[in-house]
């Protein structure tokens, strides 16, 4: 009887770590898991396939084109040997299109952008505190920004901007 009871209670316990684990695997990511993830399979991408000015604005048009619109904007800024922004194509939403901007213009001052500087200085990935983005796309969002790495060294960082309503 103490078997049976011993073998009742192991066949229960497993029972529960099943259902826990499947419940576990169908947790909804968040919107900032979605865009992390995306993120870094572009930026695996520009890293194993080197970005230069000539096409860096339709490789960040491609990855916009096939996220849903919980992905407000995204640039890839290229950098010099000083780190300093040579160029930085910036797609975002505007109703049902992409639309283009420039984000070299010199009003929007890049090279002190909060988002490109703490990820060349931190060389790491960061979210923003939510901001006014003004010049840019003209809302209040955050930005996902991940250093690209090339042969050890940061060439460009890779954004993505999520709205914030």
């Amino acid at each position: 009887m103490k078997k049976l009871v011993i073998i009742f209670g192991a066949c229960i316990a497993f029972s529960f770590l099943i259902i826990f684990q499947s419940c576990k695997k169908d947790k909804a990511l968040t919107d900032e898991e979605i865009i992390e993830n995306a993120l870094d399979e572009f930026v695996a991408d520009l890293q194993s396939n080197p970005p230069d000015t000539a096409d860096i604005s339709d490789r960040v048009k491609n990855y916009m084109q096939g996220k849903s619109v919980l992905f407000y904007g995204s640039t890839v800024t290229l950098l010099d040997s000083t780190e300093i922004a040579v160029i930085s194509p910036y797609w975002y939403r505007q109703n049902d299109l992409l639309m283009y901007s420039n984000l070299m213009d010199t009003a929007y001052h890049i090279d002190s952008q909060l988002w490109l500087r703490q990820t060349i200085v931190g060389g790491r990935s960061i979210w923003t505190e939510p901001y006014f983005d003004a010049g840019g796309g003209d809302i209040w969002m955050k930005t996902r920004a991940v250093p690209i790495y090339i042969n050890g060294k940061i060439k460009a960082v890779a954004t993505t901007d999520m709205s914030i309503d």
